[in-house]
């Protein structure tokens, strides 16, 4: 921990350093002599290579002062001389905000299909639509299938919660942390609110036929206060996990270094899920702890320390609190452990993020370092994927959780917007069953040599021994979809899903679906 600490010491002066001699900054510190024949006169308005590559920069900037929610810096090689009124300024860039940016048009996916759930053979169809124009972006996914045994086309996907609504796979509208509005619909994947001290790496479905739709906003007024947040599932029988986090920037107006970056938010996490669910056996089934709710408190503060053409650094801190005690976990705390005076933990975490740009940004890439600290009953990051697996399960851990230390890293990168690949490990100093690990890995690739896509995640919880990261059992979740594109038009490809049912007498059951399909993929 003290290499540690002396590691994010170290890069804070050197940062500071780098921010006080910004004004002797060497106007060609972004490698732009590798592209520019020779230096552009004074009084020219800068180009798209002249500008910092980690700052975006709109096809008409006139006008920018009055869009909300952006921050705003000058560009200090190109725009010098020119005058106050003629200056044009852009957005200062969000670490949060995605890597890839978001694909413009839309493509056509369908195809015939034969796979087995269950016992049962199903032969069908799954058509898949996705399009994006402009902020708005919407996908669906439409199962189609036949039984060969019953005879009926199954319904499964339309039984219980939002039903036929579950066709939807997203529906989107802007960017996160790139717009003022940001507002999604759908399945949530991989979902962060704040800086992840509460909730990281969230999924809010594990189930390939019962799937959940939520929503994901964060909304700012001009990049001084904003308020993001999420709702698990628009379930309306249960009160579903609720995530609400106010953030405000009070020195956003000031154009004093780092200090105008620093960020404050609150965070608050309800959870009264008694969503009744349907089991193998034609009974239903509900959540038992979070019957009187799991509530959750949580501090954080941020701010970008470095920011240069080719590294952005940016280092944030996390205090959180869990009240998950009711009567119900307090009789099982007392009759698994003797100890009728069950209380919940807390935890701290610091981190930085590194964010890399390489060679006019073919390469770009985040890095992710966070030292965890936390004591009895409490287990870090707590509303993550693996929570959405056994709620019960998550919950029932926190009796035997001890006071513990370790480290959060992810690794992200995507080379010319056509590959992403990435993982996260959070892993304490000493992995047991009573302070585990979690492993994520995902990646996506579209029309790699115009003829491979692939898109996949795959998650392990509950990890005790890390030799069993791979060992697909109850702690895994994996979907994977790989296309092959035979022409602009046809594409045989295969879908895997290693999910979950929910049971009676069991938590969740593993369902394992291979879905191989040929049909059409056009691009729009």
């Amino acid at each position: 921990m003290n290499r540690l600490f002396f590691f994010f010491l170290l890069t804070y002066f050197a940062s500071s350093g780098c921010l006080l001699a910004q004004d002797k900054e060497d106007p060609y510190s972004d490698y732009s002599y590798l592209w520019k024949a020779k230096k552009k006169k004074r009084n020219q308005k800068p180009s798209v290579a002249a500008t910092d590559s980690l700052l975006l920069q709109p096809a008409d900037s006139s006008g920018l002062d009055s869009i909300p929610g952006y921050s705003f810096e000058r560009d200090s090689t190109d725009l010098q001389s020119e005058p106050k009124e003629k200056q044009e300024r852009v957005p200062i860039a969000d670490f949060r905000t995605p890597l890839m940016s978001q694909r413009q048009g839309g493509n056509f996916t369908g195809g015939f299909t034969y796979t087995t759930i269950g016992d049962e053979t199903f032969v069908g169809m799954v058509l898949s639509p996705e399009f994006a124009v402009g902020k708005v972006g919407v996908g669906l996914n439409v199962p189609l299938l036949y039984g060969s045994d019953s005879q009926t086309v199954r319904t499964e996907i339309f039984k219980g919660g939002v039903g036929p609504v579950r066709l939807i796979r997203s529906i989107r509208y802007g960017t996160q942390k790139r717009e003022p509005a940001y507002v999604k619909v759908g399945q949530l994947d991989g979902t962060m609110i704040g800086f992840g001290g509460l909730v990281n790496n969230y999924s809010n479905t594990v189930s390939f036929e019962q799937r959940k739709v939520g929503l994901h906003f964060d909304v700012n007024y001009k990049g001084y206060a904003g308020l993001e947040g999420m709702y698990s599932d628009f379930d309306f029988v249960s009160q579903n996990l609720l995530v609400i986090r106010p953030y405000v920037r009070p020195m956003a107006f000031t154009d004093i270094p780092v200090v105008s970056t620093l960020e404050f938010g609150a965070t608050v996490v309800s959870d009264k899920d008694q969503t009744s669910s349907p089991a193998s056996d034609a009974t239903n089934i509900s959540y038992t702890f979070t019957d009187q709710g799991v509530n959750a408190f949580g501090l954080d503060v941020g701010m970008t320390v470095l920011r240069k053409s080719f590294i952005q650094i940016d280092l944030f801190a996390n205090y959180s609190n869990l009240s998950v005690a009711n009567d119900s976990l307090q009789r099982a705390a007392t009759v698994l452990t003797g100890d009728n005076n069950f209380s919940t933990g807390s935890g701290l975490s610091f981190g930085a993020n590194f964010r890399l740009h390489f060679i006019a940004d073919v390469f770009i890439t985040d890095v992710r370092l966070e030292r965890l600290s936390y004591k009895d009953h409490y287990l870090p990051q707590f509303f993550d994927v693996v929570y959405e697996t056994d709620k019960d399960a998550k919950i029932f851990g926190l009796i035997t959780a001890g006071k513990k230390n370790g480290i959060y890293g992810s690794l992200t990168g995507h080379v010319l917007q056509k590959v992403q690949l990435g993982g996260s490990l959070m892993i304490p100093d000493d992995v047991s069953e009573t302070s585990p690990a979690v492993v994520r890995i995902h990646a996506d690739m579209e029309r790699f040599a115009d003829k491979f896509s692939f898109h996949g995640s795959y998650v392990k919880g509950n990890l005790a021994d890390l030799g069993d990261v791979f060992k697909l059992d109850e702690r895994s979740l994996a979907k994977l979809r790989f296309i092959y594109h035979i022409n602009k038009f046809l594409a045989a490809g295969v879908d895997y899903y290693y999910a979950f049912t929910r049971v009676e007498g069991e938590s969740y059951e593993v369902t394992k679906t291979v879905m191989p399909y040929f049909g059409v993929s056009i691009d729009f």
